[in-house]
């Protein structure tokens, strides 16, 4: 939602992040692939990150102020929920993000909670359009 808020650095930085928590809970969702390469065409990128970046520890030093930290965690939170289940290894890495960037539990409980939000007015809006 927020993603053209963001510049070119930081933009490809946070395909890096999505890919790494798409991946990292082992499952391979449906629902997570499709939000992913939605991400994808939305942050106007068209090449895969490189996997020893994705692999590698969450690289965050692209997102210096506090309005492109607070995209960054809404849009990995939402791609986190979108198969409606926050698995562990998700939940490390969204905490260890959060830290990170300097926000505390109260503040990434907000985060999330628009996150669920978003996805549920999202969710409606489809059905909507579906009739």
């Amino acid at each position: 939602m927020f993603l053209h808020l963001l510049n070119q650095t930081q933009k490809a930085s946070f395909l890096v992040l999505a890919q790494r928590i798409s991946m990292i809970d082992g499952e391979d969702d449906l629902s997570e692939r499709q939000a992913l390469n939605d991400l994808k065409d939305r942050l106007g990128l068209t090449a895969n990150p490189d996997m020893t970046s994705v692999l590698a520890d969450p690289d965050v030093s692209a997102f210096t102020d506090r309005k492109s930290r607070v995209i960054a965690m809404l849009e990995l939170l939402t791609l986190a929920y979108a198969d409606n289940y926050l698995h562990d290894a998700e939940s490390d890495m969204i905490g260890t993000i959060a830290g990170d960037f300097g926000f505390g539990q109260d503040e990434l409980n907000k985060l999330a909670g628009w996150a669920m939000s978003a996805l549920e007015l999202s969710r409606q809006g489809e059905s909507l359009m579906d009739g």
